[in-house]
């Protein structure tokens, strides 16, 4: 069964279970999930990395280069550069791309789901 429509409620005060960072204050995404963990994508992507298969890895980072070299294809600057088309391609494309690192990083919460019971054979030093 998939999720087609979710809402949460969060403080605005909210912060990232890893790195204590108020979420809304932050310069970049955050995931909330339903089992209320809220989490920064750096924090997020950090500590589930390990838990990726080689291929996931190499996917997360190829997905991410994409992503980096397509926002300067929908910067504001570059409004009036590029035709309109390919603008709305490139956001397209940019959400596609979100959507499936999304589905990589943030598929279930790190500290209710299957990376936690990955992880209970780890040094706290880890």
């Amino acid at each position: 069964r998939r999720l087609t429509d979710y809402h949460q409620t969060m403080s605005s005060e909210a912060r990232c279970a890893f790195t204590g960072e108020v979420v809304a204050e932050a310069d970049e995404p955050f995931y909330v999930f339903p089992s209320g963990y809220v989490f920064l994508e750096k924090a997020l992507k950090n500590e589930v990395m390990p838990y990726l298969n080689e291929r996931q890895q190499s996917k997360v980072e190829s997905i991410e280069k994409e992503i980096c070299d397509l926002k300067s294809k929908v910067n504001p600057s570059t409004i009036g550069h590029t035709g309109y088309w390919e603008k709305s391609e490139a956001e397209y494309r940019l959400e596609s791309l979100q959507s499936e690192l999304d589905g990589l990083i943030a598929a279930e919460c790190p500290l209710t789901g299957s990376v936690m019971v990955d992880s209970i054979d780890r040094s706290f030093a880890d």
